[in-house]
């Protein structure tokens, strides 16, 4: 079971970001600590899930990558995932 508790920290915040998370939060209309809250959870969640896919990419290999492909059936896309008439990548 996780316990949920709540930590104090101190931390130096550059001006320039302060006064940015100040002014997010005020357009938000949430207090300031929530909003740093969650932007520490977010950044913690996004580096652990990136820390996550870098391990698989470990395990993988290119030749576990064409077994896979040969697993997908060699049929035409249906017509809701096509790309358009006339793409062109890059533009």
């Amino acid at each position: 079971m996780i316990e949920n508790t709540i930590k104090t920290i101190e931390a130096q915040v550059p001006d320039a970001v302060w006064q940015q998370a100040r002014d997010l939060a005020a357009r938000e209309r949430i207090p300031l600590e929530q909003l740093i809250s969650l932007a520490v959870t977010q950044t913690v969640g996004a580096w652990s899930n990136e820390s996550c896919l870098a391990a698989r990419a470990k395990r993988g290999s290119r030749e576990k990558f064409l077994q896979a492909l040969e697993q997908v059936p060699d049929v035409e896309a249906p017509e809701w995932d096509r790309l358009p008439e006339g793409y062109r990548r890059g533009q």
